[in-house]
């Protein structure tokens, strides 16, 4: 049956009606699942139909081929009504406004202390284009929670003597928060559009509910995810790839520290998660199989440094933190802070060979310090002597080798979370990193699911819970890839200083070459990994190589850490309390080489270091 033939078949009386259209709906969930979110019989076959119709008096089939609208349970048709008495004719001014016949759901109703209101909906690949006939247009409180159920309010234009307002509903999203529930709160869809938009406090609450389990899902197929990478990790080698500049070719390095990642991802997992506490105990074991005096390096059997020792550590148990922690001190600087990596002119155990080239790794390094500092807390030792150099290097926060700036806020998180004495900086950073939301809550401008994910982690640290954070939340949600993974991120990087000539052939050969992006970065950005760095009136120039994430594991460890525990908090304080502040140009970085130039790096150009190599 065509949908104006419906409705011209139904009473007037209906309080309500909506009706969808089975094969489109077909086309997007399993016949069981369609049976299921309209329940409707188990062992029905709905092939011979082509509508469902929800009314306040019961459920119906429209015949594919005839005329009857049918009970499912039944078999029964619904008397015929007149012309003059059918839903059609009551509502035929709102139903002028659209082509009824080309809709895939149709929503009419009127109910107490509430006007007639209308729903019209297309779909297109799983994606509904939906139009609502309100009075006005809504207040869009609590619309952050419409994230939960896949639907987005668009905005809307007001008429003459009514509001047409727009939504998006991605259908199988909806369908998923439907299937996560059973199926209990259909009605809370038709509530909405029958309330002209308004989410009162049952809908809110509905919607919580479906926020927090569809998040509680994800944190789940998260931890799936690197229990499989971890499993595969302990078995071969699962390197990073390195990307350095053209024409040089990509190729894998870095194997231990993401583990690292992934073992504080799989130690989120619940009390009664025991596939999760099994893997664990392997990767905990593949990684002290690793070690050299403690410590670890980026890559087995390559130079263990302070840097990549705290990142593998921050998933281990507090008996291995405490073995490194001596260790770790001979990268203490005298200056304050931690080296990296220790140095030497000449070839020695546990050192770098050292050129002009990067001289600028030798010094003290703000996230290698972060780093440390959290782990001495976390063995309940003091870090008071870290205060201040934390405290003076904030404004201009950076990590030698973290390519992304929220990357540099989770682990000075980590740092000032016990701090007593540093709530101001808590605040600040709290601050800085709220402001650096985008409209629709994601962070950041580039590797966004990362930077959203680290932006996460950062807040609820620093004790964020509210809404706000709920919201960038269910946004990561829309990030997830199959079988649990997030995207490919570029976390680290490396740097070497070039003299001018080498800077400007190397520019030319590019040039010259036409060399495009490798095939390791397809799907990524380009950027220029050759950068010339202006301070004052000095110009340095350098070569960025990236360190991509190929594997999935910091990415999906970071999002599945982000999304441990839902927010609950009822609003969105954070929000309301930044309202008009502007985000710190670090976050408003359109690449990762173009942060590194203008944040990542300068700090470590203005600290002489040339005694360094004497």
């Amino acid at each position: 049956m065509r949908i104006s033939e419906i409705l011209e078949s139904l009473p007037a009386s209906l309080e309500w009606m909506v009706l969808f259209n089975l094969h489109t709906v077909g086309q997007i969930a399993e016949p069981e699942i369609v049976r299921a979110m309209y329940h409707l019989p188990p062992d029905l076959d709905v092939t011979p139909y082509s509508h469902v119709v929800l009314t306040d008096i019961g459920r119906f089939l429209a015949e594919d081929t005839g005329t009857n609208l049918v009970n499912p349970t039944t078999a029964q048709p619904l008397p015929k009504t007149t012309a003059e008495a059918c839903l059609a004719k009551r509502f035929s001014e709102q139903l002028a406004l659209f082509e009824v016949d080309i809709a895939d759901c149709v929503g009419l109703g009127e109910i107490k202390h509430y006007n007639p209101v209308l729903l019209h909906i297309v779909v297109q690949d799983g994606v509904g284009q939906a139009q609502a006939v309100f009075d006005q247009a809504p207040t869009t409180r609590h619309y952050e929670l419409l994230q939960a159920v896949g639907v987005k309010f668009l905005g809307g234009t007001q008429q003459e003597d009514y509001y047409l307002a727009k939504f998006q509903n991605r259908l199988p999203v909806h369908i998923h928060a439907g299937i996560l529930s059973h199926f209990s709160r259909t009605g809370h869809c038709n509530l909405f559009f029958l309330q002209h938009g308004i989410i009162d406090e049952p809908l809110e609450a509905g919607l919580l509910q479906a926020a927090q389990g569809r998040l509680l899902w994800a944190h789940q197929q998260g931890l799936k995810a690197l229990q499989r990478l971890a499993q595969e990790a302990c078995q071969t080698l699962l390197p990073m790839v390195c990307l350095p500049p053209a024409p040089e070719q990509p190729f894998g390095y870095g194997d231990l520290v993401p583990l690292g990642f992934v073992l504080r991802g799989l130690k989120t997992f619940p009390e009664a998660d025991k596939p999760s506490l099994a893997v664990i105990e392997t990767l905990q074991a593949h990684l002290q199989a690793h070690r050299q005096d403690q410590l670890w390096a980026f890559h087995r059997e390559r130079l263990l440094t302070a840097t990549d020792t705290s990142l593998v550590l921050q998933g281990m148990d507090e008996s291995d933190i405490v073995a490194a922690l001596d260790p770790l001190e001979t990268f203490a600087a005298p200056t304050g802070g931690y080296y990296p990596q220790l140095w030497s002119t000449e070839t020695q155990p546990g050192k770098m060979v050292i050129d002009e080239s990067c001289l600028h790794w030798c010094q003290s390094d703000y996230a290698t310090t972060c780093l440390v500092g959290t782990l001495k807390q976390q063995t309940g030792q003091s870090a008071d002597s870290l205060r201040s150099y934390l405290a003076q290097g904030m404004e201009q926060r950076s990590g030698l080798y973290f390519a992304n700036p929220y990357l540099v806020d989770w682990v000075l998180a980590q740092a000032l979370q016990h701090d007593p004495e540093a709530e101001d900086q808590r605040q600040q950073l709290r601050a800085e990193v709220l402001a650096s939301m985008n409209p629709d809550y994601s962070f950041g401008r580039y590797d966004l699911a990362f930077s959203t994910a680290l932006a996460i982690a950062t807040l609820r640290i620093l004790g964020e819970h509210n809404r706000t954070v709920l919201a960038a939340q269910l946004r990561l949600l829309d990030f997830m890839q199959p079988e649990g993974c997030w995207p490919i991120a570029i976390p680290f990087y490396s740097s070497l200083h070039l003299d001018q000539k080498q800077f400007e052939k190397a520019l030319f050969r590019q040039t010259l070459m036409g060399i495009t992006q490798p095939s390791a970065t397809k799907g990524l950005p380009q950027q220029t990994q050759f950068q010339r760095i202006e301070l004052s009136e000095e110009t340095h120039y350098h070569g960025i190589s990236l360190y991509l994430d190929g594997h999935r594991m910091i990415s999906t460890a970071l999002a599945t850490i982000a999304l441990a525990r839902p927010a609950v908090l009822p609003e969105a304080e954070g929000q309301q309390m930044l309202a008009g502040t502007s985000a710190h140009p670090r976050y408003q970085c359109r690449n990762h080489c173009e942060y590194i130039a203008k944040f990542a790096l300068p700090p470590y150009l203005q600290t002489p270091v040339a005694s360094t190599l004497s």
